[in-house]
């Protein structure tokens, strides 16, 4: 009598679900960080002309890698993964900490542009995932995992996700996907991370902006210390909210978003 695997199915469903909050998260995440890069080189401009309405001397702008800033091994150099930010920003305490979050939507965006191949952005995103989550996953351009990768390039989050599987039967698919499981689910945890500490620098430089914008050309007098409080109290709100994110906080999130629409996720983690 042959050994049937009822939960394979629940299996697969579960596997292409992971799959597609990943590539949501990314998607979401890569927008964020689009918008943060254009609000600060607009900041940026401000900033300047602030100080020099104020005859202050201007302040330096950082550029800063922000794939590299989440892991200086990682040899790659690419004016797409640089963001200008004025030194005043960048002073403010745990501004920097919390660049590095950018990175998987960094690498999501230069995959899309054709500037990336797969197979480094899996090996970026590996790199990143390790220190993130505590975890060593291997994720390849090959893997299950690394289908999402093929799906950032192709703008399909799970175009390649079932392929071969369904042609698989008993342990073997049951095997198949649990691995599958297991490597898709911390790439979410990091995307949803990515995703929220995304959100709050975007929005720390956006309040930077709208004060900027109240304060431009309307005669107040300005000193450097002024500007400097000004800058600090719009940035370090959000920074410290997105200091406050940790993967306890991510996973009450996703908890939250499995429960409210009654996932199976008996084999989540290992």
């Amino acid at each position: 009598m042959p050994i049937f695997y009822p939960d394979n199915d629940n299996r697969k469903r579960r596997l292409i679900e992971l799959a597609t909050d990943t590539e949501n998260f990314l998607y979401d995440a890569t927008a964020n960080y689009n918008e943060f890069r254009a609000l600060c080189s607009q900041v940026n401009a401000q900033i300047v002309s602030v100080y020099q309405e104020a005859g202050l001397q201007k302040p330096d702008i950082s550029q800063i890698n922000v794939i590299k800033q989440a892991d200086p091994s990682t040899d790659i150099n690419t004016e797409e993964t640089v963001v200008a930010i004025a030194e005043v920003i960048v002073d403010v305490a745990g501004f920097i900490g919390s660049v590095k979050y950018l990175a998987p939507a960094a690498t999501k965006m230069l995959v899309r542009a054709g500037l990336m191949t797969e197979e480094t952005a899996a090996k970026v995103l590996t790199k990143f995932t390790v220190p993130l989550i505590d975890r060593e996953v291997e994720i390849t351009a090959g893997d299950l995992a690394g289908s999402i990768l093929g799906g950032i390039a192709g703008g399909v989050a799970v175009a390649g996700i079932d392929l071969g599987i369904d042609a698989i039967e008993g342990s073997i698919a049951k095997d198949k996907l649990r691995t599958g499981l297991h490597q898709i689910y911390p790439m979410r945890q990091t995307a949803k991370m990515s995703l929220d500490q995304t959100k709050e620098l975007k929005n720390s430089i956006q309040s930077v902006k709208t004060t900027l914008d109240a304060i431009t050309g309307a005669g107040i007098e300005l000193n450097e210390q002024i500007i400097t409080n000004l800058i600090t109290k719009d940035v370090q709100p959000s920074v410290q909210r997105a200091q406050a994110i940790t993967l306890d906080t991510v996973n009450a999130e996703l908890s939250g978003l499995d429960a409210d629409r009654k996932s199976w996720t008996n084999e989540d983690t290992n």
